[in-house]
């Protein structure tokens, strides 16, 4: 249907200019989950050819041709040509259409895949978007520098944020697809996987600034869906106005935030320069809706809702908490929808529109909120917090209320028929998604015999291939239960960190006089080794393309002795077939369990070397003259335990003479 509605469009518009590309009359036909153009036959009524000639440069300026760059800088407002429509639609419907190819190809790999390998084309997928992401916002950002250096006109410039917007909510979807999938997959896999939720909704974010209200308009008067004017501004950002035939209106700022981070401006002096941003009409009244303060980036956002008797609207400001200056703005009206009998109730539908006066949005804070009605104060309205009854309003609309010790409040006012509501966001819950994991993830063990058995579960169901170290030496990786056995320690306490994929755990376990096992402090987190490489999908590439982990799971390595060494990749999975050298000779390859024994030669140092096509790794021996075990390789340690070696060793002597 949608397909059908772009090809109507293509051909109105061939008709117009005398030729439909083929190309796009293919692009239309395909069906897809094109751009949604509900004209009904908009852009063959508003466009004919008288229109044509005054547009064919790509940009009209104050009802005239504009020919110049001096043209373009000057205000005043523009309309789409013919041909920038045309264009428009081939490329977002093309985008489109390579989107839904992108949707089925996710929908058919996660069919019929196992857990683990669900997440694994979830966590690629979303690092794909993430990628296409922030193309998309640098290629705005070129848009705006050629536009300001006068490479390209207003028409192109708009054009470009236009075509820019379809794309982003191309990739938007996706994500949102993407999240989808991630329902039926556990957490610890997703992690292990390197599937980053923070990362996808920080670049949903940077998406939102590229789909704001005014590229959005643009993009429905680019594409034929609606007819009108606009105007452009660049100065230190981007501002967009647009104004559609049928009296929709819809403004736009984004800047880059000026400030550092920090809040010097309290919320009552935010909300002052977020209202004066507003749109001013004696039609009706701008209310308050919601209040958000960001911790970590330092700004506040409000939200705004706008009633009248023939115009209703939104708006979405955010402040910066250090300067105060509005760095984004979004902003809508429209003509409102009415029968007859509205005049009368008018008075009954006008919201009451609650703000805080005095006072900061934070738990347990005390604050004075002012209830107004069409800019007059309310006296008399009754005030409930998350529906509990705190008082009504005095004389000037005010009352003062302590908010709750929570993260977010519901504040609802009622003054007869009306009503108005303002939710406020008092602090921010960042750690819900860290303890919902460390609810479902679970490490238990036991000892006996002097082996230690440990299981690693996750809501209940054994978590296989999980890699386990004890002290730094690693011991083995879990099966298909999500259990392990191993030597158990000398000490009483010791520490055993699992690592899968990108995820890693640190868990303090202590053996009781009964022999019992007790599970100490468990510290979930990301790997460190993983967390600074980002750019994508939150790995070193290379690192993983690489390195190969060599460890000794079975024997006590010494000149002469027969041990079995393990060799893993970086997420913790033997490695078959690699071929192992032992001080330069070649030993032999690793068996299915990634495992071979192989026998130490009487040298004072050993190496031993592994190599499994592009990626290698090694292992490094130093033995003592009358040592049973090896020397820590390591530089500074290495030196530092050599010469307890040898105190160790004139100990030895002094008790020889003894």
């Amino acid at each position: 249907m949608r397909g059908t509605r772009i090809l109507t469009v293509l051909v109105a518009l061939g008709l117009v200019v005398g030729t439909v590309p083929g190309g796009a009359l293919a692009s239309a036909a395909t069906g897809g989950d094109a751009t949604a153009i509900e004209s009904d036959g908009a852009a063959s009524t508003d466009i004919d050819a008288s229109t044509v000639p005054a547009q064919t440069d790509g940009n009209t300026t104050n009802g005239t041709a504009s020919g110049s760059d001096d043209e373009n800088a000057t205000d005043g407002d523009s309309r789409a040509t013919v041909g920038q429509q045309l264009a428009t639609i081939i490329a977002v419907t093309d985008d489109e259409v390579s989107g839904d190819v992108a949707a089925s190809s996710l929908d058919a790999a996660l069919e019929d895949a196992n857990e683990s390998e669900r997440a694994t084309v979830l966590a690629e997928r979303s690092a794909a978007l993430r990628e296409r992401a922030d193309e998309i916002v640098a290629d705005q950002r070129e848009a705006r520098v050629a536009y300001e250096d006068g490479e390209i006109d207003r028409g192109e410039f708009a054009q470009r944020l236009a075509v820019l917007a379809g794309q982003a909510r191309t990739v938007d979807r996706g994500f949102e697809r993407v999240a989808g999938g991630t329902d039926d997959v556990s957490e610890i896999e997703l992690r292990a996987a390197g599937y980053d939720r923070s990362a996808n909704a920080d670049a949903r974010e940077r998406l939102a600034r590229v789909t704001g209200t005014g590229a959005s308009a643009l993009l429905a008067q680019y594409t034929g869906e609606s007819a009108g004017e606009f105007s452009l501004e660049v100065d230190g950002g981007v501002s967009i106005e647009v104004e559609s035939d049928d009296g929709e209106r819809s403004r736009e700022i984004e800047r880059d935030q000026p400030g550092n981070g920090t809040f010097e401006v309290n919320q009552s002096e935010a909300l002052t320069a977020a209202t004066a941003e507003l749109s001013t009409d004696a039609d009706g009244e701008w209310t308050l809706r919601s209040t958000d303060r960001d911790e970590d980036d330092g700004y506040y956002e409000f939200e705004f809702a706008f009633f009248g008797p023939e115009t209703t609207g939104e708006a979405e400001v955010s402040v910066d908490g250090q300067t105060g200056t509005v760095f984004e703005f979004e902003e809508e009206t429209e003509p409102r929808e009415r029968d007859d009998d509205d005049d009368d109730d008018a008075d009954e539908e006008t919201p009451l529109s609650i703000s805080i006066v005095e006072g900061t949005a934070e738990p347990n804070a005390t604050v004075t909120l002012r209830v107004t009605a069409a800019g007059e104060p309310v006296e008399g309205a009754t005030v409930e917090l998350d529906d509990r009854d705190v008082g009504t309003t005095d004389a000037d609309g005010r009352i003062d209320v302590t908010l709750p010790d929570d993260d977010e409040v519901d504040i609802e006012v009622v003054d007869g028929e009306r009503e108005g509501e303002l939710e406020l966001t008092l602090g921010a819950d960042d750690d819900r998604d860290e303890d919902d994991f460390a609810e479902r993830f679970s490490v238990g063990g036991s000892v006996e015999n002097g082996t230690v058995d440990v299981s690693v579960t996750y809501d209940g169901e054994g978590v296989e291939g999980v890699s386990a170290s004890v002290d730094g030496d690693r011991v083995g990786t879990t099966d298909a239960d999500g259990t392990l056995s191993f030597d158990a320690p000398d000490d009483d306490e010791f520490d055993v960190t699992l690592v899968k994929g990108a995820f890693e755990a640190e868990i303090e376990f202590s053996v009781g006089s009964d022999g019992t096992l007790a599970t100490g402090d468990v510290d979930v987190d990301e790997r460190d080794d993983d967390a600074d490489d980002v750019e994508g999908d939150g790995r070193d590439d290379d690192a993983d393309d690489t390195d190969l982990s060599v460890a000794v799971v079975s024997g006590d390595p010494a000149p002469g002795v027969t041990v079995t060494v393990e060799v893993t990749d970086t997420d913790g999975e033997p490695v078959e077939g690699a071929t192992v050298e032992v001080g330069g000779e070649v030993a032999g390859t690793t068996d299915a369990d990634g495992r071979i024994d192989v026998t130490l030669p009487d040298e004072d140092e050993v190496e031993i070397e592994v190599e499994d096509g592009e990626r290698d790794g090694e292992l490094e021996f130093e033995f003592s003259a009358d040592d049973d075990g090896p020397e820590d390789e390591s530089d500074d340690e290495s030196d530092d335990e050599a010469e307890d070696d040898g105190e160790a060793e004139d100990d030895d002597d002094e008790g020889d003479d003894e």
